[in-house]
This record gives structure tokens, C-alpha cells and sequence, in this order.
């Protein structure tokens, strides 16, 4: 009898035994499955981190226009006035980098500045397509209506950087009239 105490008692250690081990086993599958879980969330939100701050030093690098482009590589000719008053002009970068963006600042002086800017990195690609290259016009008396001060009033325009811009106009100032291939090229710029 003793040998079938002995048969008898073994498989229930075997089994609390066996009953210890899987949930040892269990548990070590349920931490397993949150630390995958806490994994995945951690390498999501590290991937996530990582893609914003290369897109957004992409993104101010190469297209955050903050950079004003310097006097020095700005040629402004042919300025003279249209027929219906506007002021016409040519402005080329000499440096051969494109212009995206132009800002726009009027003083209380009554000073209106044009300043063209560019990103920190500076690209030669669509350059003579750009602004930085091209043709264009003041509308002195739309410039006017739209200011958000009526008190001040446009007094001269000014095409660069505030240091040292190009003037194009002043209040006084007489502009050559516009040559007919000037007008021509205006004409439909309503």
C-alpha cells in the first residue's frame, strides 16, 4: 500500500507542480504581450517624433522663406509708368538663386517696402521662372485703397531689404512713360 501512497500522491505534485509552472508560464505571456504592446506604442510615437522633426527641419530649411535676399544681388530696371498710372518694373537676383515669396511692409512714414526672401537653403532650380526674374507692376492707388490705416498714405516704394532697398518711386517723382512693348505686355493686367 505504501508503494500506491506514494504512485498516488506523485501526480498530484506533478500537477501542482505542472499548475505552478503555467501560470509562471501565464503570467510570463501576459507581460510578454504588454511589453509588446508598450513596445509598439513606444516605437510609434519615437517613429512618429522622429518623421515630425525631419519633416519640419525639411520643411524650414528649404521652404520657410525667412532669409531676405541681399541688396547687393537685386537689379531693379526698366521702371517707368503705364498709361493707367501703374508702375511697371523689372527685378533680377544676379546671384541666379530662385525668389518664392515677396513681403510686403507699409511704415507709418508711409515708406511701402517689397522684400524678397528665400529659406536658408537657397536653390538655382525654376530660378529664371521665379520671382527673381520677372516683370511686374505697382498699383499705386489699389496699394492706397487697401491699406489698413487710411491716415497713412503711400510716399515712395521701395524694392529690397529695409538696410539698403532700390527705390522705384517717390511722391514728386516723374517715371519715364512705359515703351509700347511694356504696355503691351500690361495690357490685359486688370
Amino acid at each position: 500500500m505504501h508503494k500506491l501512497q506514494l504512485s498516488s500522491s506523485l501526480p498530484f505534485e506533478l500537477i501542482a507542480k505542472n499548475k505552478l509552472e503555467s501560470t509562471g508560464l501565464a503570467n510570463f505571456k501576459a507581460y510578454w504581450q504588454r511589453s509588446k504592446k508598450a513596445s509598439f506604442v513606444k516605437g510609434l510615437l519615437l517613429a512618429t517624433a522622429v518623421s515630425g522633426a525631419l519633416y519640419l527641419g525639411y520643411v524650414g530649411l528649404f521652404q520657410w522663406n525667412i532669409n531676405e535676399v541681399p541688396a547687393s544681388v537685386i537689379e531693379v530696371t526698366q521702371v517707368s509708368r503705364l498709361r493707367d498710372g501703374r508702375i511697371a518694373y523689372h527685378v533680377k537676383m544676379t546671384d541666379g538663386y530662385r525668389v518664392n515669396q515677396v513681403n510686403y511692409t507699409l511704415e507709418d512714414d508711409g515708406n511701402f517696402y517689397m522684400t524678397p526672401v528665400r529659406p536658408m537653403i537657397k536653390s538655382k532650380k525654376f530660378a529664371e521662372i521665379s520671382l527673381g526674374n520677372i516683370y511686374n507692376f505697382v498699383d499705386l492707388d489699389q496699394l492706397n485703397a487697401n491699406r489698413k490705416d487710411p491716415k497713412i498714405t503711400i510716399k515712395a516704394i521701395y524694392y529690397g531689404p529695409r538696410d539698403n532697398p532700390t527705390l522705384l518711386w517717390k511722391e514728386g517723382m516723374e517715371l519715364p512713360p512705359a515703351s509700347d512693348v511694356i504696355e503691351a505686355q500690361y495690357a490685359n493686367w486688370d
